[in-house]
């Protein structure tokens, strides 16, 4: 029992120290994707940028969600500013992977009503390649 307590201490303290940073631009198909990210512990700032079929769509997300394994950190939060009003409010998560001095990879936002999908917590994503660099520690 005691062993297994300070496993979870040093889990939790771990992810308090957890650290995302970095930029980077992704494309699927014709749509565009720049997103940068601040985060350290739970929270922290995201912006992102999108140019797709549907019209340019910009804005922040206040990060409240931070999970972290290896390399690979998933991300939500709630969108706070939009040009697109519609969207403030919504729900973002995404993942991205610091592969080091290799590509890097992430994956488009998900954008949702709060509590109707994923958060930081769980979820698939589809990842692609990243113009840019991220950061995880």
């Amino acid at each position: 029992m005691f062993g297994t307590s300070l496993v979870a201490l040093a889990l939790a303290s771990f992810a308090a120290l957890a650290a995302v940073n970095g930029s980077g631009t992704i494309r699927f198909g014709r749509s565009v994707e720049h997103i940068s990210v601040n985060a350290s512990g739970s929270s922290g700032r995201a912006e992102f940028e999108d140019k797709a079929a549907g019209g340019n769509v910009n804005g922040q997300i206040a990060i409240n969600c931070v999970n972290v394994v290896g390399n690979t950190a998933t991300l939500s939060g709630l969108v706070t500013h939009s040009n697109r009003k519609s969207m403030i409010g919504s729900e973002g998560v995404f993942r991205i992977v610091d592969n080091g001095r290799r590509s890097d990879m992430a994956s488009l936002i998900n954008f949702h009503q709060p509590g109707t999908s994923t958060d930081c917590n769980a979820g698939e994503f589809d990842l692609a390649p990243v113009k840019g660099n991220f950061t995880i520690r």
